[in-house]
């Protein structure tokens, strides 16, 4: 299964985070830790309440960014490196019956992604509404990863009595045998069972289910971990701790969305009808030719958002939709569909399908969340778009990419909305806090709806909120709550956002909120901001469809070039077997068993008992069924879950065997003690591939770098800056102006520090820069260098006025003669030197401006 690659970032970054919980003192500890690595920033982390010794963070993920298949993936990390067991049970609670169906549909289907993604990376499946969850089996909860989805309203309500999962449930007896003690059988009931148990709790939108009753439900199952996805995680009440965050401009890297959101505002309804079927019909023409170039299916899809019937006024009520489509303009009623509550003909026809005739689907209000059909490219709504619900009608129902890839014709990349609203610049307003809402950044909002060129859309410019970076974190019980519409801390990206009108006496109360200097003259620069109009908006190079076009290194691999890449370092002749496959005392200790051992104890008041990792495991340990393998099935399981496709699967499991072999040999283990502590094996034994791996690599490296000429930088091979392609996690907020950006928003890049200082350099004061890029580490969309160990980012990419290409990557002074720094300037040098003289590659030590001047001189 292919994952996007903030997809998998996403995943990744929680493992780490789940490793460090259990490597480190506290969550608290590790949160900062792995938000320092991520963001650059230790950020502060926010125990529950109810629930201080479990690990609570947020994956921030946009509409549209799959954060099912995410959630679904994490299941499996949570198993391997925080529970170290072979089965669980996850509690997937969701905010409504619709995302029910569809998720529960998603699971149970193995057509669909998330349910072969799920079932190949965990042993023995089962999924569960909470109706079958009633009735589970000691022997499945045992031996199978169990998946429970719910929504939280089967567990939440302040008189919990009148619920059957909290009542007495004589199918869950069993799951008790042997346990005597009152506090821990409660009731037998179903949450009982789930208390017993530990569930792996995911949440969906957890700030939209009733914060404080919410949390309080969640600490009824005791779970061993929480994670939320959301798209609009809770700044206020129970400020999530957003662990990784994915920005906008990520996902429509990924091609996972389709950008940018085109607004067409005509006052009589007939005529926004007309324009958005000419634009439908037009759609349609260039679907059939892309079919013709790629083979790929489309047939764009219309909602219509009709009126509610109202006795007191003439509304456009589904039923005169349809007639006009049919009497006016001439659609067939094969091609016509209407889903409401009172009506519901689309039933369940699968749109997607060749066969299916439908193009327009008339709706009210049915389809705000729980139905997803990519295929659905413009919204012609009669309704008032100037309320929060029309924008997310918009939001959540066109802007999914059919197959998640760009398509040849652009037009297909792109959404439509047709709306006839009587305030254009409300209905702008509206979709623009949308997208917001649903978790587009605010500084890329204003760049992602395209208006006529007509005088009312002029004043889409006039700013109604700033965002701005702080030097100081602020809390957010230090502001009053009846600013919460104008006042919102961003603590993920450092900043904060002031918006709406406020008054003389407001600015000056909110300029007291900040203790430190800096803090208030930053909120005083973004204040003059708000109140000052902003008009004739630049073009940026990407914007006129410019493409800034890089060189890439490439290698010679017989008679053709190839980008160079890791592969290139495995094709040598090194063997896995050549390596040591020996774990130590230090690598791999019998104490590793300790972890699982004895504090567990629920205290006779049951309260809960806040050393959390030792009774967790224990319990764990105590409900999975264990058995002892022998050396041949262990070999085969660790085999199958040390990913490394570079290595054969043969020459992986002597090496692997080979190692289990000295440690019953020589370390004196027994084959039911490895196979009780296999996760940890399994963990310490991937590192050691990885570190033979590592030294193959380098070995490898050196000696291709002392053969220039392999290897060659021009039109062979490239990569492309373009629009639509630069993916970032933060965008930069200061107030330094940094002109000649390629593109309008200039990524991860903080605002002060010798990097930023770097960035002015090269943004104002470098003769000969016809524009730069500021090159984002980790993103398929950045300019990337091969290592020995990994890709290399440089900082900063500039094409100079004579078309030559500029590299530098800053280092300071301290650590620029690291063995890392060296190696960077080793490949960069090579590149420049390959490239005959259309590259330049620079590592200036600390802020030696003069060297890089001298470079391009």
């Amino acid at each position: 299964m292919i994952l996007k690659e903030y997809q998998q970032q996403a995943i990744d970054w929680y493992e780490l985070f789940l490793r460090r919980c259990r490597d480190l003192p506290s969550h608290s500890q590790a949160y900062e830790e792995t938000t320092r690595e991520w963001y650059g920033t230790p950020l502060l982390y926010r125990n529950l309440k109810k629930l201080p010794g479990v690990p609570y963070v947020c994956l921030r993920i946009p509409t549209g960014g799959g954060k099912t298949l995410v959630a679904g993936m994490t299941i499996p990390r949570v198993n391997q490196s925080y529970l170290f067991v072979q089965h669980s049970i996850t509690l997937w609670l969701v905010p409504s019956e619709p995302i029910l169906t569809q998720t529960l549909k998603a699971l149970k289907d193995p057509n669909n992604l998330l349910h072969q993604a799920v079932f190949s990376a965990l042993d023995s499946v089962e999924v569960m509404d909470i109706d079958e969850a009633m009735r589970i089996t000691p022997a499945v909860a045992n031996s199978s990863n169990v998946i429970i989805v719910s929504t939280m309203q089967s567990f939440k309500q302040d008189d919990k009595d009148r619920l059957t999962a909290y009542k007495q449930n004589t199918d869950m007896v069993s799951h008790f045998d042997g346990i005597t003690d009152a506090q821990v059988r409660g009731n037998t009931s179903f949450v009982d069972m789930l208390r017993l148990r530990h569930p792996f709790v995911i949440v969906d939108e957890a700030h939209n289910q009733g914060t404080t009753l919410a949390f309080e439900t969640l600490s009824r199952f005791e779970p061993c971990a929480i994670l939320e996805l959301t798209a609009t995680p809770d700044r206020s009440h129970q400020p999530s701790n957003v662990l990784y965050s994915v920005s906008a401009a990520s996902l429509q890297a990924a091609e996972m969305i389709k950008l940018p959101l085109e607004l067409i505002r005509r006052p009589n309804w007939q005529d926004a009808l007309r324009d958005a079927i000419a634009r439908l019909n037009h759609l349609q023409e260039k679907a059939n030719e892309e079919k013709k170039l790629t083979g790929e299916y489309i047939r764009p899809v219309m909602l219509l958002q009709a009126e509610r019937h109202d006795a007191g006024r003439e509304t456009l009520v589904p039923e005169k939709v349809k007639k006009a489509l049919m009497e006016d303009f001439g659609i067939l009623e094969e091609e016509i569909a209407i889903a409401t509550g009172a009506e519901d003909t689309l039933g369940k026809e699968d749109v997607l399908s060749e066969t299916c005739r439908l193009r327009y689907i008339i709706t009210v209000d049915k389809l705000k969340e729980g139905w997803d059909c990519p295929f659905a490219y413009i919204l012609c709504t009669f309704r008032n778009t100037n309320s929060s619900t029309a924008a997310e009608q918009v939001l959540g129902r066109i802007l999914r990419m059919p197959r998640a890839y760009k398509k040849q014709c652009p037009e297909l990349n792109e959404a439509y909305a047709f709306v006839t609203s009587s305030d254009f610049q409300a209905t702008v307003e509206s979709l623009r806090d949308g997208l917001v809402r649903n978790g587009f950044e605010k500084q890329e909002t204003k760049d992602l709806i395209h208006a006529p060129e007509e005088s009312e859309a002029l004043e889409l410019f006039s700013p109604t909120s700033i965002t701005f970076a702080t030097p100081e974190v602020l809390d957010p019980e230090t502001i009053p709550s009846n600013w919460e519409d104008k006042f919102e801390i961003i603590p993920e990206s450092g900043s904060i956002t002031i918006k709406g009108n406020w008054s003389a006496k407001q600015a000056e109360e909110a300029v007291s909120v900040f203790k430190t200097a800096e803090g208030k003259n930053a909120f005083r620069k973004a204040f003059e901001k708000l109140k000052t109009p902003i008009s004739n908006k630049p073009k940026f190079p990407s914007e006129m469809d410019v493409k800034f076009k890089v060189p890439l290194l490439s290698y010679r691999n017989g008679d053709l070039w190839e980008a160079f890449e890791e592969t290139h370092l495995l094709q040598g002749e090194w063997r896995l077997l050549d390596y040591p496959g020996e774990l130590s005392e230090s690598e791999f200790s019998k104490d590793e068993s300790a972890v699982q051992g004895g504090r567990f104890n629920i205290s006779t008041k049951g309260k809960v008992n806040f050393e959390y990792f030792d009774k967790l495991t224990t319990e764990l340990a105590f409900v999975e069924h264990q058995e002892v393998w022998d050396q041949g099935i262990l070999t085969r399981w660790l085999e199958r879950n040390i990913p490394e496709d570079t290595i054969s699967p043969d020459e992986k499991a002597a090496f692997l065997n080979k190692a289990i072999t000295n440690l019953v040999e020589q370390r004196g283990f027994t084959l039911e003690q490895l196979t009780y502590l296999k996760f940890q094996l399994r963990s310490r034994l991937d590192e050691k591939i990885k570190s033979a791996k590592l030294k193959a690599m380098k070995s490898v490296h050196q000696g291709l770098m002392g053969l220039p000429d392999n290897f060659i930088a021009d039109d062979h091979c490239f990569m492309l800056f373009e629009q639509g392609k630069y993916a970032y996690n933060t965008p930069y907020n200061g107030f330094t102006e940094l002109p000649k950006h390629f593109f309008p928003v200039i990524g991860d890049l903080k605002a002060d520090g010798e990097e930023f200082e770097c960035a002015v350099f090269l943004a104002t004061q470098l003769e000969g820069v016809k524009y730069w890029v500021r090159n984002i580490s980790h993103k398929s969309t950045s300019f990337s260098l091969q290592t020995s160990t990994d890709r290399f980012y440089p900082d900063f990419v500039c094409l100079l006025e004579d078309g030559r290409v500029l590299v530098v990557e800053y280092k300071n002074e301290r650590d620029w003669d690291l063995p890392d720094s060296k190696e960077k300037r080793q490949i960069g040098e090579l590149w420049e030197h390959r490239s005959n003289g259309k590259g330049l590659f620079i590592m200036p030590r600390g802020k030696d401006w003069a060297a890089i001047r001298a470079k391009v001189d």
